[in-house]
């Protein structure tokens, strides 16, 4: 840094370049976890099954768009890590500009993701209609489908069990715990739900967060970026008129 700082400002720009890096290393960490647990959530075979069949394909929208901002948060982190280990302003710039694209996916990932995990939303009256139709489908790829569910879910029916009554269907012996013989009480709409809202309360929480560090990381790293730029031109002037003109043995004559 500049030579005229003293003892005071050195340590101040040793502690600003401390918590620059290691902001950025904890968010890229942070950002690494929400892609991997995304790309799991997306890719794990019960939960894909069970969205695919149940008709909640949108709710793969908003885990697509964390997925890129995780991505977009790997990058910021190693151009921040770098721009704060070498000084370099043009990284640090380059990941301040990155961060608001990746605030935005992070706000607009979180809103779709956590508006269609169907337990407070309209989703939930969607996902009502398309059990009770699977219920009253009755062919063999809806009944493996369901029997899987209400074992694996511990559930039964749409709203409950009753549903199979409405229906005048007997209840399925799937319906039942298989410890106790005694029916699910609660049905699959509620338990499912349950099921969903923990993974996704998870992922949407993680990102927030990083979202939230990523606004005291802008602030630093902006300061970090100013007084790079300061220690580079101390008299406000440009490169092209930094140094005073001296005169030439021509300019004499």
């Amino acid at each position: 840094m500049g030579a005229g700082k003293g003892r005071g400002g050195e340590m101040s720009d040793h502690c600003i370049t401390f918590s620059v890096l290691i902001l950025n290393v904890f968010c890229g960490i942070l950002g690494l976890l929400v892609f991997i647990l995304g790309f799991w959530f997306r890719f794990e075979g019960q939960v894909r099954t069970w969205v695919g069949d149940l008709g909640m394909t949108q709710y793969w929208t908003g885990l697509y768009i964390l997925m890129a901002a995780a991505a977009v948060i790997i990058i910021i982190s190693i151009c921040g890590c770098a721009g704060a280990l070498t000084a370099n302003p043009n990284l640090l710039l380059t990941s301040v500009s990155l961060t608001s694209i990746a605030f935005v996916l992070i706000i607009f990932g979180s809103t779709i993701l956590l508006a269609n995990y169907t337990r407070y939303t309209v989703n939930k009256e969607e996902l009502d209609e398309n059990m009770k139709y699977l219920i009253n489908k009755k062919n063999h790829a809806a009944d493996e489908f369901l029997i899987f569910l209400y074992y694996r879910v511990g559930c039964c029916g749409s709203y409950n069990y009753q549903d199979f009554d409405r229906s005048r269907l007997a209840i399925p012996d799937s319906c039942r715990d298989k410890v106790s013989g005694n029916v699910y009480q609660d049905g699959c709409v509620k338990k499912f739900s349950y099921f969903i809202e923990k993974r996704t309360g998870w992922i949407a929480g993680i990102a927030l967060f990083i979202g939230f560090i990523q606004i005291i990381l802008v602030c630093l790293t902006f300061v970090y970026w100013k007084r790079i730029r300061d220690d580079e031109d101390p008299d406000g002037y440009g490169k092209s008129t930094r140094y005073s003109t001296v005169p030439t043995s021509a300019g004499r004559y």
